[in-house]
């Protein structure tokens, strides 16, 4: 019982100083300037995340419009070696 008392008080002697003025100024001005690098540095992943998937859209309709125009090539050579003339045709 008695070390958790020891314990209580160390963290209250502990935490003290932080409780002046001076010092409460001090660790106010602080988180302050804790707090406006988060809210930057979490307007740059937004902004990193929002970029990140606008390309991942823009990739995946490059992906579907080549995919098309490769069914449109194998069909344009299908149609072309179907001519009796067609060097290409089995």
């Amino acid at each position: 019982m008695k070390s958790i008392i020891q314990k209580l008080l160390d963290f209250i002697l502990a935490v003290l100083p932080f409780l002046k003025k001076k010092d409460a100024k001090k660790l106010k001005e602080f988180s302050d300037l804790v707090m406006s690098q988060y809210s930057f540095l979490m307007e740059q992943v937004e902004k990193v995340l929002k970029d990140y998937f606008e390309l991942s859209d823009k990739v995946t309709e490059m992906h579907s419009e080549v995919f098309r125009l490769r069914q449109e090539l194998k069909r344009a050579l299908l149609e072309k070696c179907e001519a009796a003339e067609c060097k290409e045709r089995i």
